[in-house]
């Protein structure tokens, strides 16, 4: 029996201009009236995550900045994967090699060095400005928390700064194309994937209790810890590969979610069903 229904945000609950669908909405009004749990899982800060479940009238659980925050379904915090500071400066001064638009990521907010035309393109994707810090450098020197690193730009510049992340950091990272022009650099051994396994311990849930939706690279680590996998239609390729099924929508991976848990409930009744 499904039991928590995880859904990534981007290019899969939420459309082009931000927004979750009036199908999605009624998907999810089902999922509540279920009693299914929901959780949203982005690379998105908490506070955005929040945003979008006000929207909807929904309260969920949520692993936001691709796993380095757990918070629970009450809002209550469960748990947070921050660089080293000592690696956050060395892997700042990698990104300096390369013209792109750099993101720092804290819990709070998403700070630059400075705006430009190509940063307030990426800016109209989010729900929150982004926060000038001229000196990111100096703060780094200081131990200012990171939590991620997102690169903006040409997917060319993209790839060369992945490779030249995993020759000199490798060991230390996770590194992942979270979407058709971005680069996230995470901690080693914190994704989304990661924290779902401390959340569903602490609901205490099994792995195939849960249903996971996404459509990037960020969210195969989602992929491999249950059976009940799904990947946007439109995702990669290589994503695709990773999950169980194929959907064109959440709302579709909601409806084979209520035809497991349906089948489930039979077979513990002593009833086949062809």
């Amino acid at each position: 029996m499904i039991k928590l229904i995880v859904s990534d945000l981007d290019g899969t609950l939420l459309d082009h201009s931000k927004k979750v669908s009036s199908r999605e909405i009624e998907a999810l009004l089902k999922v509540k009236e279920a009693g299914i749990a929901l959780c949203l899982a982005s690379g998105r800060m908490n506070a955005e995550m929040q945003q979008v479940l006000e929207e909807i009238g929904h309260q969920a659980y949520s692993v936001s900045q691709n796993g380095a925050f757990i918070h629970l379904d009450d809002g209550s915090f469960l748990q947070s994967k921050l660089f080293e500071p000592t690696l956050a400066y060395e892997v700042y001064q990698i990104l300096q090699e390369f013209d792109l638009v750099k993101l720092i990521c804290s819990g709070e907010a998403n700070y630059i060095t400075h705006l430009t035309p190509a940063s307030d393109a990426i800016q109209a994707r989010t729900f929150q400005p982004f926060l000038v810090k001229e000196d990111l450098d100096h703060a780094l020197q200081s131990a200012f928390a990171v939590c991620k690193f997102s690169m903006f730009g040409d997917i060319e510049v993209l790839l060369a700064l992945k490779a030249r992340m995993q020759t000199a950091l490798g060991d230390q990272l996770e590194l992942f194309i979270s979407d058709k022009d971005c680069l996230d650099i995470m901690p080693r051994h914190v994704s989304k994937g990661q924290s779902l396994l401390v959340l569903i311990e602490k609901l205490g849930l099994q792995t195939d209790e849960i249903a996971c939706i996404g459509d990037s690279f960020n969210d195969v680590s989602m992929f491999g810890i249950t059976p009940h996998s799904f990947a946007m239609k439109g995702a990669h390729p290589e994503v695709k590969q990773q999950a169980a099924y194929q959907v064109e929508s959440v709302a579709e991976a909601i409806a084979h979610v209520f035809t497991h848990n349906q089948k489930f409930a039979l077979s513990q009744k002593g009833i086949s069903q062809s």
